[in-house]
């Protein structure tokens, strides 16, 4: 297995960069967010279905197709673990930074293996977890906070064990960082939404008196000094931002 420790590359561009899509190939892209990951993907692939798990996020990638002048691109509205597909539909699928929500990540995984060819290949992207169980359910208190539908952030074993028992081997990994800036990650609702600008990608908190954003302002500040350099936690002109590991993963079908 290929694995690179280190890279200073961009969770959208590792996505795409280690899909490799071939011209004409058919992509799922399962990674919501209004289709932005197929959108990337478009111009090289024959056709992309992107599933999304809200009608609204799924019209407004419609939306964006149409402005971008890609009508290959198509969307509907499904859960991962019950994907409208036929077996063996596609080439390529790209899941990045949703499993972390999913209620049966396993029946997901198998879904996407059940829609592969047999030569077909998945890209997975997911923050990891610390190994602190301190540490780690700190940073899940404020997720949830955030976005009562995030689950827990899996290490990078548990996703080689998901992928393994969903019938992908995965045959490429490369670990990288992203970076978050506290006001963009809480106003798109936690890490899922704000690394790849979500629905409401582009809001502010700004003096916003919300509650549960100030909560999660209180719980970073009140790290202690270790916890706060493994997050590799900043201050500047009154602005937060923290790192959280993030693993990129290339399996194909077995």
């Amino acid at each position: 297995m290929n694995r690179i420790e280190h890279s200073g590359r961009g969770p959208m561009e590792l996505v795409v960069s280690m899909a490799s899509v071939r011209p004409g190939e058919t992509v799922l892209d399962l990674s919501g967010r209004a289709g932005n990951v197929a959108l990337q993907v478009a111009a090289s692939a024959g056709t992309v279905e992107t599933v999304q798990s809200e009608p609204e996020l799924a019209e407004e990638g419609r939306r964006l197709a149409t402005a971008m002048g890609h009508d290959n691109v198509f969307f509907s509205t499904a859960t991962l673990d019950d994907l409208p597909f036929d077996a063996g539909q596609f080439d390529v699928a790209l899941l990045s930074l949703g499993l972390a929500r999913e209620p049966r990540p396993l029946a997901a995984l198998a879904e996407v293996r059940r829609v592969l060819r047999p030569t077909g290949r998945l890209v997975l992207q997911e923050i990891l977890a610390f190994g602190e169980p301190a540490l780690d359910l700190r940073v899940w208190e404020a997720e949830r906070l955030l976005s009562p539908r995030h689950l827990l952030f899996y290490s990078l074993e548990e996703l080689h064990a998901l992928a393994d028992a969903a019938g992908l081997g995965v045959d490429a990994e490369e670990m990288s960082d992203l970076t978050q800036d506290f006001a963009y990650w809480a106003g798109s609702g936690g890490a899922a939404g704000g690394a790849a600008g979500g629905a409401a990608g582009g809001a502010r908190v700004g003096g916003v008196k919300d509650a549960r954003v100030q909560a999660c302002r209180r719980m970073f500040l009140s790290l202690s000094p270790r916890f706060q350099e493994r997050l590799d936690l900043a201050l500047a002109d009154g602005r937060i931002s923290f790192t959280y590991p993030l693993g990129t993963l290339l399996a194909t079908a077995r």
